[in-house]
């Protein structure tokens, strides 16, 4: 969860925030939980509205084109980690310029391995919507980081 939401967030201080609230939201509706999802799909729901509630309270921060150009230069050794360290890097830049909801069916699919069913569930959408939302999100990173092929 706080995977996710740091991921959503790219801040880990709000991350810690939204995951403590998440866990005191879902501890209030424990007893109101039907158990019609498995609880970790329950939770991550309850996490993401705390994210999105989070998101719109603050302005998003434009990202400086010299963030996206700047590559370190090929190499073995240190030199790779370096280069694996920029893809890194450029990857978590590409993610913060998808749509939110690009964005999260992503992360949820592609770090936190769910099922497109699952994450139909956690954004309170259809999985054909999930699947639409992937595919543009799959291209938009592949488009945003054409230079690292």
């Amino acid at each position: 969860m706080f995977r996710y939401a740091r991921r959503m967030l790219n801040d880990q201080g709000d991350a810690e925030e939204v995951v403590q609230d998440a866990f005191v939201a879902a501890w209030k509706a424990l007893p109101d939980f039907r158990g019609d999802a498995p609880l970790r799909t329950w939770l991550f729901t309850v996490t993401g509205r705390k994210a999105v509630d989070l998101h719109r309270k603050k302005r998003a921060i434009p990202v400086e084109d010299a963030t996206l150009t700047n590559r370190p230069a090929p190499g073995a050794g240190p030199a790779g980690q370096a280069i694996q360290a920029g893809l890194l890097a450029a990857l978590g830049s590409a993610l913060a310029e998808l749509p939110w909801l690009q964005r999260a069916v992503w992360l949820l699919r592609e770090v936190e391995r769910m099922s497109y069913a699952e994450i139909a569930t956690v954004l309170n959408t259809t999985p054909t919507v999930v699947r639409g939302q992937l595919a543009r999100a799959r291209a938009g990173l592949q488009h945003r980081l054409e230079d690292w092929r």
